[in-house]
Parts: C-alpha cells; sequence; structure tokens
C-alpha cells in the first residue's frame, strides 16, 4: 500500500469512528439510563435535547409572532374604508391674514 492510500483508509476510519466517540456531551454521556426512571422511557438526554429545542425556538417565536401582529395590524388598516373629510363650514384651515396686502 502507498501512503496516499493509507492516508485515506486512516481518514475513513476515523471519519467512521469519530462520531460514535464523541456522541454525547459529558452531561448526557453520564447520565442515568432509562430504566432508573419510572417506566423506563423517560430519559435525561432526551430531557436536555428538548429543553435545548424550547431554548433555541423561543426568540424566534417571540419575534415571529410580533410580525405578525404587525402584519395584521397593518391589514386591517388598509382594510377601513377611507373616511371623507367634513366639510369647512367653519372656514378655510389657514386663517385669513387681516391687515395683510393682497
Amino acid at each position: 500500500m502507498n501512503r496516499s492510500a493509507r492516508i485515506l483508509l486512516a481518514a475513513v476510519l476515523v471519519a467512521l469512528l469519530l462520531p460514535a466517540l464523541v456522541s454525547a456531551c459529558p452531561l448526557c454521556k453520564d447520565a442515568k439510563s432509562n430504566t432508573d426512571y419510572p417506566g423506563g422511557s423517560a430519559s435525561l438526554p432526551k430531557g436536555f435535547y428538548y429543553s435545548i429545542l424550547l431554548m433555541v425556538s423561543a426568540p424566534f417565536v417571540v419575534m415571529g409572532g410580533l410580525a405578525l401582529r404587525i402584519y395584521l395590524a397593518r391589514r386591517r388598516l388598509t382594510a377601513l374604508p377611507a373616511v371623507p373629510l367634513p366639510e369647512h363650514s367653519a372656514g378655510p384651515l389657514v386663517p385669513e391674514s387681516r391687515g395683510a396686502r393682497t
């Protein structure tokens, strides 16, 4: 076997075996097994997994809700019919300038 083939074989073995060695963080790796809990189906790593998902998704849910609220308010505002202005029975909007020469 030449040198490049050995390096390639070593790289393939490392790529295949490394995920099994570093599959969990130390806290999850040393966690109790499923049989240590009543019912046997709940596990500490699964709880960590879902709590991380919750923490990661919370900002997106809050910002998405805020964006939805703004969108609905703007849509409601544009859906309102235009209100006509009242007639100017009291006179013009700009007061007459008394004493000014025209």
